[in-house]
């Protein structure tokens, strides 16, 4: 009986540590913020930005920084998916409109580029002279 109710106690911890927390997301969101900001720490934040997700799966700037380390790390496909996850939740986030032009704009792909701009622009994000150029 003992060891059932053991093996009972121990599902259930492994239940709630699956369970959503936006307080243990914030706090991985941040930490992978900040190892972009270090150089070649693509791989570790994001690592640690997908533990963000994995505790709230509505945390849109997590999939933003993720995909932001994506694209650092030239995986461009997965840094796509992220921007349009981000965007799915934030409809009017001007950053990741602006980082899938940017992906786009790597890729050679300059007319889904431009479309992502000018989304970006829309939305208010600022100092897009240079890059609208190119789409005119």
């Amino acid at each position: 009986m003992k060891k059932l109710v053991w093996i009972f106690v121990a599902f259930c911890a492994l239940f709630l540590a699956s369970c959503e927390n936006p307080a243990k997301s914030r706090i991985y969101t941040e930490e992978g913020s900040k190892l972009l900001q270090r150089y070649s720490e693509y791989k570790k934040a994001e690592e640690t930005l997908t533990k963000a997700i994995k505790y709230d799966k509505s945390n849109f700037e997590a999939y933003y920084y993720r995909g932001c380390a994506r694209l650092n790390a030239m995986k461009y496909d997965e840094a796509i998916a992220d921007f349009e996850k981000a965007i799915e939740l934030k409809t009017d986030y001007a950053d990741a409109y602006f980082n899938l032009g940017r992906t786009y704009y790597i890729m050679h792909d300059e007319d889904k580029a431009c479309e992502y701009y000018k989304l970006a622009e829309k939305y208010g994000r600022p100092n897009l002279e240079d890059y609208l150029r190119r789409c005119n």
